[in-house]
């Protein structure tokens, strides 16, 4: 009876052995359980290197496009400088009051007005352009104003008579605003006399305004 009881055991025992010993596996099977298994090519390149293409550079405008950019810049300035003339007609026919203007430069033949400029209410009356400004009287064209309060501008660039290598580096720009009155029905005349002492570097600019009013 004992031996048969012993062979029981072990007969009970032996399929609990055999569930608790660990299965082996091959090489094969442990590849196919890795992650990322069977996509070798995206695994072996970096993250660094995994950059978007780039946009192809933007090319500039071609010469036809500037031609005809340079066209219409030519065409909106005549047509503006054309906008100015006829404003020009209509407000010498509308308004009853003139305005008129000289300019003299008093400060000699050391130093000269390279270029001047005179505005009204920020809108050009007269330009030198190119032609320096001398001890001549110079005298703008009567023009028809409204009545009432301006802004007279009066813009100088000054620079030393004598031409030497250092005569475009010295000089000054002087701009300075008044406020004139224009009476109704009445012309105004305005003398500007402009002067200075001739000292580089501290100029000191002498710029007289007066106003006559006749009817």
């Amino acid at each position: 009876m004992r031996r048969s009881t012993s062979i029981l055991v072990a007969m009970l025992c032996w399929p609990a052995m055999l569930s608790a010993q660990p299965t082996k596996r091959g090489a094969g099977d442990d590849a196919a359980l890795a992650p990322g298994a069977g996509n070798t090519a995206a695994a072996d390149i970096p993250a660094a290197e995994k950059k978007p293409a780039s946009p192809p550079p933007a090319s500039g405008p071609s010469a036809a496009e500037l031609d005809k950019l340079r066209a219409d810049y030519d065409r909106l300035r005549e047509e503006l400088f054309r906008a100015r003339a006829r404003a020009q007609i209509v407000a010498e026919a509308t308004y009853p009051s003139k305005l008129s203007a000289t300019l003299r430069w008093k400060g000699g033949a050391d130093q000269l007005i390279r270029h001047a400029q005179i505005r009204l209410d920020g809108g050009e009356v007269w330009d030198s352009g190119d032609k320096p400004v001398t001890d001549e009287l110079v005298s703008v064209a009567e023009r028809g104003v409204k009545p009432g309060p301006h802004a007279l501008t009066v813009r100088l660039e000054v620079h030393p008579g004598k031409k030497t290598k250092d005569a475009e580096k010295l000089g000054y720009v002087s701009e300075h605003t008044f406020a004139i009155i224009v009476p109704g029905q009445m012309r105004t005349k305005v003398a500007i006399t402009a002067d200075e002492d001739g000292s580089p570097p501290e100029y000191e600019p002498n710029l007289d305004v007066a106003i006559d009013n006749e009817k």
